[in-house]
């Protein structure tokens, strides 16, 4: 097998989309072609979600506000999860833990119950040196036709991201997701304390 490249090296030949708005544009084709599988690669410990009233109530310290407000919040994304099951498609998403586990992850806890009782599956693993060394973005891979490298700030803000539909820069990205999600195990069973 030839050494994976890191998702740096992927991006330097892509083109950027500046902005949320104009980079989540890009994925309404990409989940209504989506046939088989949808995988997520998250590698950050901390999201901002600047808009949704949950995390707003979260961020002001209201942990009990912001679980109860969750279920409308995430509403938005029923539909989606809908159209994936009635298409038997598959979406599984890995993230790394880092402990102690901080109050945003646990409100994110309660995220992926919600997004599991769609049908997605979340698995979590020990954050290690391949999100150093070779998975330095989250990313997004549709069956392997296209796929997305998300471009975050510092304060874990979406501010863009890269889009592909190379074959090479896909198979890349499978192999890599493939690799973390071999070490990764359902959320449910993860001992976070």
């Amino acid at each position: 097998m030839n050494r994976l490249q890191n998702t740096s090296n992927i991006i330097n030949h892509l083109q950027y989309y500046s902005g949320a708005s104009r980079f989540f544009s890009k994925f309404g084709d990409a989940w209504n072609a989506v046939k088989g599988q949808v995988l997520k690669l998250e590698t950050r410990q901390y999201y901002r979600e600047p808009g949704n009233p949950s995390f707003e109530a979260l961020e002001a310290g209201d942990f009990y506000k912001a679980l109860q407000i969750l279920p409308e919040a995430r509403s938005e994304d029923v539909d989606l999860y809908q159209s994936l099951s009635r298409r038997n498609v598959d979406f599984i998403r890995c993230r790394p833990i880092v402990k102690p586990i901080t109050d945003y992850l646990r409100w994110e806890l309660e995220c992926y119950r919600f997004n599991a009782s769609y049908g997605e599956r979340i698995y979590f693993l020990e954050r290690s040196s391949i999100f150093d060394e070779l998975a330095l973005h989250d990313f997004m891979v549709f069956d392997r036709c296209m796929a997305f490298v998300h471009d975050y700030d510092e304060t874990g803000e979406i501010r863009g991201g890269w889009m592909t539909t190379e074959k090479s820069d896909i198979d890349t990205l499978l192999m890599l997701f493939s690799i973390i999600k071999a070490d990764a195990v359902c959320y449910l069973n993860y001992p976070l304390e």
